[in-house]
């Protein structure tokens, strides 16, 4: 059933941090690096400042307003967004929408690593506003350091969950928001409004192509950071719902708004004053009253870190829906927390910390990583633009205008892209390669598993039964479970794989009281529970197809379970259950679970692609291990079998043919060399 999403008491503050971390952050370093990299405060000039903030102004009024709020928001599944939340809508529609889905989640993951390393890296960068020679300045030994120590109790705390987490993560958030709103309105007041000119979008444009702009088209590489956290925004919809995230963002884009205009104020009243001109630009901090900024360092240090906090959870969501939509192998998914619904993936947090550690420890500076971020979440907010696109042609398609406007949207993001691939000289192809390894790992995983189904037979299961109720009662045999459970991947429950009645039977055989064949057919619908069975009249042999949402997480073994207590209650089961147990469930006897993994045995015809995608499957499983949390209960046994993909007979003419007579004598000469 799908969560209650009403707003309670307590658990807003949690989600306006949970989703607003990321993007609320960027007036941290969006203008700061725009200065750095245009040549430092002897290059600022007032047609600097106006242009890029009038390409940021609209930059949030259009791609995150418009498309991350009022249209992406709109597109949930019964509640839930996300990149996957929304290929889970269109993925009837075309097999094509693998490839933007898995490439789009691929570059956000990439992408993901870098974004706390960034965020907290600005933050302790700021303390350079308290003295020229702090020891926690940019690119400083003592900066590396604290940011390395800061990013591993970030990634430690993760195993605590949200519900502990998120208690100060929102309050922090709010505070933050106001804070930064303030401090930019403080500057405007003091003689700052002719700054309110950037809202004219005329301004941005021409000096995007004026002479006068040093970084070129690359301006926008960077005024797109300003932008960045609108697909975490999407993929955190679940953690206050649409309503109340649309009904917040007025507020957190006012502050954002007077934030990025208070900096452009305080920049241009800086003009020609030779005692600024020698020193570096940050004027988050240094616009600042010299005795707030020490609060204001602490202030931007807790709001990296909820930044960061919503990242994580957001790449923990992101990989759990791939996992369900067979995207991904199953990893081991954890759920630490009861009130607020929240995945933690040991593994994932595990790569997240190597990666961003190393990223701090090679970039060093806040500057060096913002010209490697971005580059694959333009991407990713394209791929998501081509989807949106697709779902509105399907839910609404006489609504050409707001076709169009999504393919604007797309057309924009067409152009971050371009402007964002000058990070590849700079280090950006580290995450564009840890992109199309992700993308690459998806495709050949869901490749796999179509080769797999091709080379697996489909036996009518009715043929066999004889011989499973003669083995269920052959006394001969060591009985395995009360129940043997293998899962099958064919939706028809009229057939079995040929590969679970060979290991039965052939690698048997293997005797249990009942016999169960399970498909687990993920659906769109993110909390659909259903199930169909076929017991063929029989009390040993049932097959079974559950129909489940890719956001549904309870453990296989408890859905098992409830199948079966329903079934026998409706007298379909006439199973005799244990006599001597302490609860009505453990009645029903032992479960041994049979996970079934094929191997090329090298008799297979395979292209150079499919044997790359079986192999790359191979690989992932071993990596992957066993799902653990998926069989839970104490009485039951998981047994990992590994078979050969094909189990077709050879051809006469390949077996090894018998000559009669006795042996030759052996000729050297007819030994070949």
């Amino acid at each position: 059933m799908k969560p209650n999403k009403k707003i309670r008491s307590g658990f807003l503050l949690a989600a306006l941090g949970m989703v607003y971390g990321d993007i609320a952050t960027s007036p941290l370093y969006v203008m700061k690096f725009i200065v750095m990299e245009s040549g430092g405060a002897p290059a600022v000039s007032e047609a600097l400042v106006l242009g890029s903030l009038s390409l940021i102004l609209w930059s949030l009024l259009l791609l995150a307003t418009v498309k991350g709020v009022a249209l992406l928001l709109r597109a949930d599944n019964r509640g839930e967004g996300g990149l996957f939340a929304l290929y889970a809508l269109v993925r009837d529609r075309g097999r094509w929408l693998l490839v933007p889905a898995a490439l789009g989640g691929a570059a956000l993951l990439a992408d993901s690593v870098l974004t706390p390393a960034l965020t907290l890296t600005a933050a302790v960068e700021g303390s350079r506003s308290l003295s020229a020679g702090s020891f926690t300045g940019p690119g400083t030994r003592g900066a590396v350091i604290l940011v390395l120590l800061l990013l591993s109790a970030l990634f430690l705390f993760q195993g605590l969950g949200s519900r502990r987490t998120g208690r100060f993560l929102g309050p922090v958030m709010l505070v933050w928001l106001l804070f930064i709103g303030a401090a930019g309105a403080a500057q405007l007041s003091g003689g700052g409004a002719a700054v309110l000119r950037a809202f004219d979008p005329r301004l941005g444009v021409r000096f995007l192509f004026s002479a006068g702009n040093p970084m070129g088209f690359a301006l926008l590489g960077l005024v797109f950071l300003s932008v960045t956290g609108t697909e975490i925004l999407y993929a955190n919809l679940d953690f206050g719902g649409r309503k109340a995230i649309t009904r917040a963002w007025p507020f957190v884009l006012l502050c954002l708004c007077l934030s990025y205009l208070g900096q452009g104020a305080w920049l241009i009243g800086r003009l020609g004053d030779p005692a600024w001109i020698g020193n570096a630009a940050d004027p988050f901090f240094q616009m600042l009253p010299f005795s707030l900024r020490i609060p204001a360092l602490l202030l931007a240090l807790a709001a990296a870190w909820t930044a960061s906090q919503t990242v994580i959870n957001g790449s923990f969501t992101l990989v759990s829906e791939a996992i369900r939509l067979n995207l991904l192998p199953p990893l081991e998914i954890r759920y630490p927390s009861d009130s607020i619904r929240q995945e933690y993936i040991p593994s994932v947090n595990l790569l997240m910390w190597l990666f961003s550690c190393a990223a701090v420890a090679v970039f060093r500076s806040g500057q060096r990583m913002a010209s490697v971020y971005g580059l694959t979440i333009a991407v990713a907010m394209l791929t998501t633009s081509v989807m949106l696109f697709v779902h509105l042609r399907g839910k609404r398609p006489g609504a050409w205008p707001l076709h169009g406007l999504v393919a604007v949207f797309g057309a924009l993001e067409l152009c971050y892209l371009a402007a964002s691939l000058e990070k590849l000289l700079t280090g950006g192809v580290v995450t564009l390669l840890l992109t199309l390894l992700l993308l690459a790992a998806m495709l050949a995983w869901d490749r796999g598993e179509e080769i797999e189904s091709r080379f697996g037979a489909r036996l009518p299961l009715r043929g066999y039964l004889p011989q499973l109720k003669e083995l269920s009662s052959d006394a001969d045999f060591v009985k395995l479970a009360d129940n043997l459970v293998y899962i099958d991947r064919g939706r028809d429950t009229e057939t079995v794989d040929q590969a679970i009645l060979y290991s039965i039977l052939d690698r048997g055989p293997k005797r249990a009281q009942a016999y169960w064949f399970v498909t687990v057919n993920t659906v769109s619908d993110p909390y659909r529970q259903e199930y169909r069975v076929e017991t063929f009249d029989t009390d040993y042999v049932f097959r079974i197809r559950l129909d489940l949402g890719y956001k549904c997480s309870r453990p296989l073994t408890r859905y098992l379970r409830d199948v079966f207590l329903d079934m026998e209650k409706q007298g379909l089961v006439p199973i005799s259950r244990k006599s001597y147990c302490i609860s009505e469930e453990s009645a029903l006897g032992t479960f041994h679970y049979c996970i079934l993994r094929r191997r090329a045995s090298g008799a297979e015809e395979f292209t150079t692609l499919e044997l790359w995608a079986v192999r790359m499957r191979n690989l992932l499983q071993e990596l992957a291990g066993l799902r653990t949390e998926w069989y839970t209960e104490e009485d039951t046994n998981v047994e990992v079998e590994r078979i050969p993909m094909s189990l077709a007979e050879e051809s006469p003419q390949e077996r090894l043919q018998r000559l009669f007579g006795a042996p030759e004598p052996f000729d050297p000469s007819d030994e070949e060399e």
